[in-house]
Parts: C-alpha cells; sequence; structure tokens
C-alpha cells in the first residue's frame, strides 16, 4: 500500500476541495490554533482560486467560437451562416486578491492542524487534509496503447506505470495471428516489419501486457489499430 497526497490533481479537483477546506476551517479554527485572521485568508484563497478557474473556462470556451468563426469565415459550410462575431460575456466580479502559493499555504496550515493536541482524525477525514491510502493490486493493471506513423512505421507509445517492461504483440495480417515483438524496457516501438509483397496498404493491429519480475501481469490493452502503406 502506498500513500499520495491528500490535495487531488486535478486542478478542477481541487477547486471542489478547496471549496470544502474553507467552508469548514471556521469548525475547527479554534480548536487548532488556527486564526480569524488565516480563517478570512483561507476564504480568499478558495475565492480566487474559484475565480481564475471559472474564467479560464470562460476564455475557453470563447477561443473554441473564435475558433469555429475563423474555419467559417474561412470556408462556407452548407446552411451554416456566421451571425455575430463572438465576444467574451461579461466577468464576475474580482474577489479580493491573494498573494502566490494558494496551496503552498495550504499544505501549511494541514501540518499545523494535524501537529495540534486537539487534532482528531475524524477533523482530517472532514477537512480533506488526510490522504487516500493506495492500494496496489497488479491485477488491475492494463496498459493503454496509441499509435501513430512515425514516417511510414507504426510507433507504439505507452505509459511504463510501476511495471518492469511490456509484453508487445503485433498481428501483421499475415494469418499467424498476433505474434510477439518482444519485451520491452522503454515506454515505445518503431515496428520496422516491412509490408507484405502483394500487397500496397493493410491493416495491422497490436496488443500488449505489463510485465513485473519477468512475469506477465494484470489484463491485455486494449487492441489498436493502424493502416500502413509502402512508402
Amino acid at each position: 500500500m502506498s500513500t499520495s497526497s491528500f490535495l487531488p490533481g486535478a486542478d478542477a479537483d481541487r477547486v471542489i476541495w478547496l471549496n470544502n477546506f474553507s467552508a469548514k476551517i471556521g469548525t475547527y479554527a479554534t480548536l487548532v490554533g488556527i486564526s480569524a485572521a488565516e480563517v478570512t485568508s483561507i476564504h480568499n484563497d478558495a475565492a480566487m482560486f474559484q475565480y481564475i478557474m471559472t474564467i479560464q473556462e470562460i476564455y475557453k470556451q470563447n477561443l473554441q467560437n473564435l475558433t469555429g468563426y475563423k474555419g467559417l469565415l474561412k470556408h462556407a459550410i452548407a446552411q451554416q451562416h456566421l451571425g455575430a462575431i463572438p465576444v467574451l460575456p461579461a466577468l464576475p466580479t474580482t474577489p479580493t486578491l491573494v498573494s502566490e502559493g494558494v496551496f503552498d499555504r495550504i499544505s501549511a496550515y494541514a501540518k499545523r492542524i494535524k501537529a495540534s493536541v486537539n487534532y482528531t482524525t475524524n477533523m482530517g477525514q472532514d477537512l480533506g487534509i488526510i490522504a487516500p491510502v493506495v492500494t496496489f493490486n497488479p491485477a488491475n493493471l492494463q496498459p493503454l496503447l496509441s499509435v501513430r506513423l512515425d514516417a511510414t512505421r507504426p510507433h507504439i507509445k505507452w505509459l511504463k506505470d510501476v511495471t518492469d517492461a511490456l509484453d508487445l504483440y503485433a498481428d501483421h495480417n499475415d494469418g499467424a495471428g498476433f505474434v510477439l515483438l518482444g519485451r520491452l524496457l522503454r515506454n515505445e516501438y518503431i515496428d520496422v516489419t516491412n509490408l507484405a509483397a502483394n500487397k500496397v496498404v493493410d491493416e495491422w493491429h497490436y496488443k500488449a501486457i505489463y510485465v513485473i519480475a519477468d512475469q506477465q501481469v494484470g489484463q491485455y490493452s486494449t487492441v489498436v489499430d493502424i493502416m500502413v502503406k509502402k512508402p
């Protein structure tokens, strides 16, 4: 088993986490030595991070609208009309400005809270400052392959994860089915197999399974396909 950070990795998840922490910190502040000014600072940090995430999404959506408008401006599409030029909507009111390092401060608060003589596990769970315990089960491992052409050669990539190697199989549509290409220590492979002499274009298929301590573990990947042709 391993322990990860109590902070979520994705920013969208951090918004939810920080809003929860901000909403509940006042309940425990006096018990764990967090001052009223520090509670206000936490509220301001949460409001600012929420605000920045919101306007980032507004700009992102507006950029997509502008990109679509530009495409239609360049080339007409049947039964579609340009309409008005996309403009930014009115932005939400800017909250109180804060200094850099929102999550640096939050991590420091969490450390202080856990060091308090009044700290309890229930409190930590409620505030979200207890990291989840991750149980590693190799039976659940499954590679995720991606494949594209590098010049005319299939270039297969995957994440190595916590494994030692990966067994990669290919079906070159030659009647032999899936054949082991090799036990690979890196996280990418270029297939240099030649296309059959009687073919100009063909579809090849790939699948793989992880290896730990020289043993295959987990599940085979979903089969990925790619069209190959003679150079």
